[in-house]
């Protein structure tokens, strides 16, 4: 049984016999079939993975999942995946998303990308494109550098895989200054995509920090360590589409904001299914702000985060 399947047997197994779900409800919340969740529970009792009590390695990222819908009840879902060896976090997080996705997505859905390393592997992860379709629209602007990363790169192959198109932000994500930045939302075309971005019925987003070792924006040139001491000296602790935010996730008042091509994130905050992928010890400060903003409304993260994220939100701070 390879990991995708062991996953969602394990899942199922635990939501039926633990949680005590009927198969109808675990068929609507995961959005597969009731017959293939009957069939799927009988698979986890004949391998052995349903005996007295579920034994996988899956079981204490199930318990923190519960723990963080409870600490944060607006969340739709969360996906927490056991946390992988130093150096594979995006490698893990990425067929993590692209297993998610691969569930949800229905033909002809709007999805709306943003950029980044994890990004960049959800896209390089997908196997099973079983819907057609798909529209993909950018929610910023592109790099000038590390064109792998580049949301019209991750756009592209999205929409290569799924049969569909993508439509962009045609300008660079962060512009010389505030008047250029209007110029180019300004433009015709890129109105007409930050339009369609509004209406993705779902929609996929990296969560950044303000440490310049990890930092997208810092890596690529676009602000360099003086701005980034700035914003941890105002409290940022992270950002979505280079916008950022303190650790209550209150927005930060900076100048930046006023050079950055893409869509507001009070925006973001008001669309239905905004997907945060993002782990690391590193990031835990980071998604909690967002979480805390409501900037996500799905989750999907590593085991050691996600009770790192529990336990600082139960200490409050």
């Amino acid at each position: 049984m390879h990991d995708d399947e062991l996953e969602l047997v394990t899942r199922i197994a635990w939501l039926h016999f633990i949680e005590g779900i009927t198969q109808r409800e675990i068929a609507h919340h995961l959005r597969i079939s009731q017959p293939k969740v009957a069939r799927l529970i009988d698979k986890a009792q004949k391998t052995g993975i349903v005996k007295i009590s579920i034994t996988s390695p899956y079981r204490s990222c199930f318990e923190v999942e519960k723990k963080l819908r409870a600490l944060f009840p607006f969340l739709q879902d969360v996906l927490v995946v056991p946390s992988p060896v130093q150096g594979e976090i995006f490698d893990t997080l990425g067929r993590a998303g692209a297993w998610y996705l691969e569930r949800v997505l229905r033909d002809g859905d709007l999805v709306g990308i943003a950029w980044g390393r994890t990004l960049k592997q959800v896209a390089s992860s997908i196997r099973h494109a079983t819907v057609r379709n798909l529209r993909f629209v950018t929610l910023v602007g592109g790099l000038t550098s590390s064109a792998s990363l580049n949301p019209y790169t991750i756009g592209e192959k999205l929409a290569s895989i799924f049969e569909g198109e993508c439509y962009y932000l045609y300008a660079p994500a962060v512009v010389e200054n505030e008047e250029v930045r209007n110029f180019y939302l300004n433009e015709r075309i890129n109105r007409k995509t930050l339009e369609l971005a509004r209406q993705a019925k779902w929609s996929l987003v990296g969560i950044g920090t303000v440490d310049a070792r990890y930092s997208i924006y810092a890596l690529t040139g676009f602000i360099d360590y003086h701005e980034l001491e700035l914003l941890r000296q105002k409290g940022a602790v992270g950002d979505i589409v280079g916008q950022f935010y303190d650790l209550q996730g209150r927005i930060v008042d900076t100048p930046l904001h006023g050079r950055t091509v893409a869509i507001p994130l009070l925006d973001i905050k008001a669309m239905h299914n905004v997907i945060g992928i993002a782990g690391g010890m590193n990031k835990a400060e980071a998604i909690l702000g967002a979480l805390r903003g409501g900037y996500i409304k799905i989750l999907i993260t590593d085991e050691q985060t996600a009770f790192k994220i529990a336990e600082m939100e139960e200490k409050g701070g």
